[in-house]
Parts: C-alpha cells; structure tokens; sequence
C-alpha cells in the first residue's frame, strides 16, 4: 500500500492544527498567570494605601488630602462611590453622592441599566478598616511566594 501525497498533506495539517491548539492553551495560560499577578499587585497596592490613610506623620496627612480631593474623581459608579463615602468623608473628601442625587431627580427615567445594586450589609466603621489594615499580626505573615516581590 502507497501512501500519497494527500495524506502526508493532510497529517501534516493536523499537526500544524495540534500545534496552533497548544500555542493558544500555553497563551491562554501565561495571561491567566498575568492576571493574577496584576490581581495580586492591586490587593497589595491598596492594603498599602490603606496603611498610609490610617497614618499620622506629615507624609500621610499629605496623601490623606490628596486621595479625599482626587479619588471620589476616580470612581465613577454609584455603587462605588457609596462603598467609599464615608471613607473619604473621613478624610475630608467630598464624594459627590449629592450631585448625583440631584442629577436622579432632575432626570427620574434615565437610569443606570448595566448595574444591579447591592445591598450594603457591612457595619464597618472607618476605625475598623483602620485597625484591619495596622495590623502588625497581618503584617507579620510571610509572602505567599517568596519569590515574589510585589
């Protein structure tokens, strides 16, 4: 039995289309490691900054009055500018909430379609999230990956 042409065409078709697969599956895989690399950077990025907001030197009290002027800018869903409110109020901040409670009025049909709420069942104190985040207990854990150096 001879084998053509047409069939070294086609398992080398094959080949190539189980090569592609793989490619993709190893890509696939290197962006899902990125992302939880860049998912990591964030949550620690904020732990920091939450640090910082809870602090007393010169140097915070610098930072505190820049977050409560520019983040509340930042945000731009409702829903996110409530989970922070009384953070930045605590700063000195004004979030806007009541400019957006008068936009609502002003405009009772135009509503937000791609947001669901939800509801807010913390009782969170701003002393709370200050003490969850001055923890030197929580500060003394080792790295997850000590390689790792976010």
């Amino acid at each position: 039995m001879s084998v053509s042409i047409f069939d070294n065409q086609e398992a080398n078709e094959l080949k190539e289309r189980q090569r592609l697969e793989e490619l993709k599956r190893k890509a696939k895989l290197q962006q899902v490691k990125l992302d939880k690399r860049l998912n990591k950077q964030k949550i620690l990025m904020g732990a920091f900054l939450g640090q910082v907001l809870a602090g007393e030197s010169e140097d915070e009290k610098f930072i505190q009055n820049y977050f409560a002027k520019n983040f509340p800018q930042f945000l731009t869903r409702k829903s996110d500018k409530e989970l922070f409110a009384s953070m930045v109020k605590s700063l000195g901040g004004d979030i806007g909430l009541e400019e957006e409670v008068s936009k609502a009025d002003d405009h009772p049909a135009e509503q937000e379609h791609d947001q669901v709420e939800q509801p807010d069942d913390t009782d969170y104190t701003d002393n709370d999230i200050r003490e969850l985040f001055s923890d030197p207990q929580v500060d003394a854990f080792p790295p997850h990956d000590d390689g790792y150096r976010g």
